[in-house]
């Protein structure tokens, strides 16, 4: 007993003073618990540098059978326009042949055919495109048949002048036939475009034509273009004004 008392007394004095130091390391980290808390925290850094995030998820692909359309005149070139004739027209009236159209007042009428049954008109060489070329010419022709004429009638007169025309030419090409109208009461006949050359012993001619044959009561009539083969649009322009203006009398 008396070396017990001695040893608890040390025991309850070292106790005593552990207490004593607790606080004090408690003190000594609170400040640096209380600095982490204090300190912000960083900002989330912007996506993308700062562009719109689209979700793609939402989008809709492009169609790859889509077929492209030509824009004009951006996507395809645009053809040099021919120049459009500006002729001055006047009425030819036939008695004999029972018609009347629309004719430039510039071209000559040619006084080498019967013009009960055949008129012809010529443009002068003084208005030829094709300087030195073949001088364009549009023949208007009637037969008569005895008989009222019909659509075949003229398809079968077609055809026979076709062959007719291949005797008179060095080449002769004609496409195919076809059904059409002609003038304004609207005559029932066929027509066909054609290719030619001519060479008259010291040049080669090359032309491009229009034919067209159609029934009239018991006649057939015939209206034919002929022009040089890189002018062939531009005098088409005077075949047009004559069958828009065509007409019996």
């Amino acid at each position: 007993m008396k070396f017990l008392v001695p040893f608890l007394c040390a025991l309850l004095l070292a106790t005593g003073a552990l207490a004593e130091s607790l606080p004090e390391a408690i003190t000594t980290e609170q400040p640096a618990e209380a600095e982490q808390t204090a300190k912000p925290a960083p900002l989330p850094a912007p996506a993308n540098d700062g562009e719109l995030q689209l979700d793609f998820s939402q989008l809709e692909p492009d169609d790859p059978l889509a077929t492209p359309i030509a824009v004009d005149p951006i996507d395809k070139p645009t053809p040099t326009p021919a120049p459009t004739p500006n002729y001055y027209y006047e009425t030819y009236s036939s008695d004999r042949m029972g018609v009347s159209f629309s004719i430039p007042d510039t071209w000559l009428l040619n006084p080498n055919y019967d013009q009960s049954t055949t008129i012809q008109f010529v443009e002068p060489q003084s208005e030829m495109m094709d300087k030195g070329g073949y001088q364009t010419r549009i023949t208007i022709e009637r037969v008569d048949m005895g008989l009222t004429q019909t659509a075949d009638d003229a398809l079968a007169r077609l055809q026979q002048t076709l062959t007719e025309l291949e005797s008179s030419f060095t080449t002769f090409t004609p496409n195919n036939t076809d059904r059409t109208s002609f003038g304004k009461d609207g005559s029932k006949g066929h027509y066909c475009y054609y290719r030619a050359e001519y060479n008259d012993g010291t040049k080669t001619y090359s032309m491009r034509g229009r034919i067209i044959v159609f029934a009239h009561e018991r006649s057939l009539y015939q209206v034919r273009l002929t022009a040089p083969s890189n002018w062939y649009s531009y005098y088409e322009w005077v075949y047009r004004t004559l069958r828009s203006s065509f007409k019996f009398i």
